[in-house]
């Protein structure tokens, strides 16, 4: 016959830094002065394992406690944020889902924030810089892509007002001239409609792409300068 008291016994779960059963207010004291992790560091989530022994871990009609549920959750999105930076928003939506609500989500919440493990301005940020810089997508198309993340309007309009109108030029004419050079030989009226709908799709405004694709369909319609032969 299987004893009861191991059945009461719990697996051991997961806390954030300093989490545990203590209060918001004695880890945030805790971790204003320590090293924080940054919402994109793409380490493994840091946890620190306690265990639960079955003295008390259960309530009368045998449910789990509401820590227990609150601990299953934070593990939940310490893995979802070890793989990805999110923003309060989507974390919010993500506590949610796996069932945690009202006082106890903005408490799990709010201590992820304390920790650093959220920062919009930071999401958004980097966000910033791999769309606009890397990917060369236009000012527009950026302040969409915050958006879709959850990122406050405030926060996204400080974000994208970064992008200068130079900035936006150069990475339209980058972009046309690249996809310029994969259209071989079509003739200019074929290649200016096309990067006309490649820049557009990528949110550049008419007048801008206008600009930059006579600017590149001229140079590539523009003789090389070498010996030509009959």
């Amino acid at each position: 016959m299987r004893d009861s008291s191991s059945e009461a016994r719990l697996a051991p779960v997961s806390y954030l830094p300093g989490a545990g059963a203590g209060s918001v207010s004695s880890e945030r004291n805790r971790s204003a002065g320590s090293g924080s992790r940054s919402p994109s560091d793409d380490s493994g989530a840091v946890v620190l394992s306690l265990a639960f022994s079955g003295s008390g871990a259960e309530s009368d009609d045998g449910n789990a406690p509401e820590v227990v549920e609150q601990a299953v959750v934070e593990q939940r999105v310490l893995r979802a944020l070890s793989r990805k930076a999110l923003s309060e928003s989507e974390v919010r939506a993500l506590i949610t889902e796996n069932g945690l609500e009202g006082e106890e989500a903005e408490t799990l919440v709010a201590r992820l924030i304390d920790l650093r493990y959220v920062d919009d301005r930071v999401l958004a940020e980097e966000l910033r810089r791999r769309l606009s810089e890397v990917k060369g997508q236009s000012k527009a198309a950026v302040a969409r892509a915050l958006s879709a993340r959850g990122l406050e309007s405030d926060i996204v309009a400080e974000t994208v007002a970064e992008i200068d109108a130079d900035d936006e030029r150069a990475a339209a004419r980058n972009l046309a001239e690249k996809r310029a050079r994969q259209l071989g030989s079509l003739d200019a009226q074929t290649v200016e409609r096309r990067l006309s709908g490649f820049l557009a799709r990528r949110g550049y405004p008419g007048g801008l792409v206008r600009e930059v694709v006579s600017e590149v369909v001229r140079k590539r319609s523009a003789p090389s300068g070498g010996p030509r032969f009959r």
